[in-house]
């Protein structure tokens, strides 16, 4: 058995997300989330620290990071 944990979204954040997959072939906002998590860490792709807090604070603006 696995076990699991919860993180919380922002209600407008989980609309936009289901709003954006409409169309695409996720049956949950879950399931996009765990794909495009995944898709980054399998990535080579590395960005740098400034461009790092670029988005962390992007994140805090938009309300989506406390």
């Amino acid at each position: 058995m696995s076990d699991y944990t919860t993180i919380s979204l922002r209600k407008e954040f989980v609309a936009d997300v289901e709003e954006h997959i409409e169309d695409e072939p996720f049956g949950s906002v879950k399931e996009f989330v765990k794909h495009v998590v995944v898709q980054e860490m399998e990535s080579d792709d590395e960005i740098s620290e400034a461009e790092a807090r670029r988005i962390g604070q992007r994140l805090r603006d938009l309300g989506y990071v406390e």
